[in-house]
């Protein structure tokens, strides 16, 4: 049995999916297979998997399925794969030549859970690369190649770390009990809060393990359309539901609370009607809801870590009161439409 499985989720992706596969085939750590997901691609993306799957059969298998989105992709592969560990690289990013290595070496000295690496960012346009520590340090300064013990103050620093798929190690029993939306994006939010949940001990590298290919038309961090848009609002209030029974810190209902709080600043960037965005804003709000019986536990860490101007600090405080909360967050929302130009 290999040590790693690496999931590929592929679709419309044929212009970098060679050399994806390219640096997966070059890692100095040999124990692995990639699981190359065709997800209903309509481009030629499943020819070149068939090319690299009958050229390298021990390494790359093939799974063509029809299209259901980042999450389905995530479900099928984590229920098939037997290995301890995986890792998902997007096929329009590429890993370093001992990515594979340095993460499982870490992983298996310190019978880790997760390791989580940092990131270089790349561009389609020139061949500059941006190095990210893969975490906020305006709030937090993580230990490098330090393990993090779930019942210590300082593993809810993980919580600042990006959640994005990108040089992150997971043991494969942190996420076989996630269930993955279909037919949206951003369930790598998923499957990293989750996971950090389930986890006991957890290891960050400042190593950039991951090339992330920041601009590529389609990716979804860019993404502003209503679509997009939904998609944040229904995986961030997945997060919260199956984050219940899993004792989560008040870490976290701070952190989901301040991605509540990105969510709203993207919806000025959506090109909508204005009744349109009133109708994103009012989805937005069953967000809200989910977080309101969590209000304590936010406001603890709030007081710590909000930049907040006092103005601000007071709608916070007033949005997750029951009493107040939808009155307040309907005088953010009708500024927010009044002063759309469409």
């Amino acid at each position: 049995m290999k040590k790693i499985s690496v999931i590929v989720p592929i679709y419309n992706v044929e212009k970098y999916l060679r050399k994806c596969f390219d640096s997966l085939l070059e890692q100095t750590f040999k124990d692995f297979e990639v699981l190359a997901v065709n997800d209903g691609s309509p481009d030629n993306s499943i020819e070149i998997i068939k090319e690299y799957a009958n050229k390298y059969p021990e390494v790359i298998k093939m799974i063509d399925k029809p299209n259901g989105g980042y999450g389905s992709v995530l479900q099928m592969a984590i229920a098939r794969m037997e290995t301890e560990y995986f890792l998902v690289c997007d096929p329009d990013d590429y890993l370093a030549n001992d990515a594979l290595e340095h993460l499982y070496n870490l992983a298996n000295i310190s019978n880790a859970d997760i390791v989580i690496g940092a990131k270089n960012y790349i561009y389609n346009d020139n061949t500059r690369v941006d190095y990210d520590s893969a975490y906020n340090k305006a709030y937090v300064s993580l230990k490098n190649n330090y393990v993090y013990k779930k019942h210590n103050e300082e593993f809810k620093d993980l919580l600042f770390i990006d959640p994005s798929p990108h040089s992150k190690l997971y043991r494969r029993t942190m996420a076989e009990s996630i269930q993955f939306p279909c037919k949206v994006g951003y369930t790598d939010n998923l499957l990293f809060y989750i996971s950090l949940l389930n986890a006991q001990r957890v290891v960050y590298t400042d190593k950039a393990c991951a090339y992330y290919l920041v601009d590529r038309p389609g990716n979804s961090m860019g993404d502003i359309s209503p679509k997009a848009f939904d998609a944040n609002i229904l995986v961030f209030k997945e997060i919260v539901r199956q984050a219940e029974g899993l004792k989560p810190l008040d870490m976290f209902y701070y952190r989901m609370f301040e991605s509540y709080k990105f969510i709203l600043l993207s919806s000025r960037r959506m090109v909508v009607t204005k009744i349109e965005l009133h109708e994103r804003l009012n989805n937005l709000y069953t967000f809200i809801e989910v977080l309101i019986p969590h209000r304590k536990a936010i406001l603890n860490e709030y007081k710590h870590y909000t930049k907040a101007k006092i103005v601000e600090q007071f709608k916070d405080r007033m949005l997750l009161d029951p009493k107040f909360s939808k009155k307040t967050f309907d005088k953010i929302a009708n500024k927010i439409v009044d002063s759309y130009e469409e």
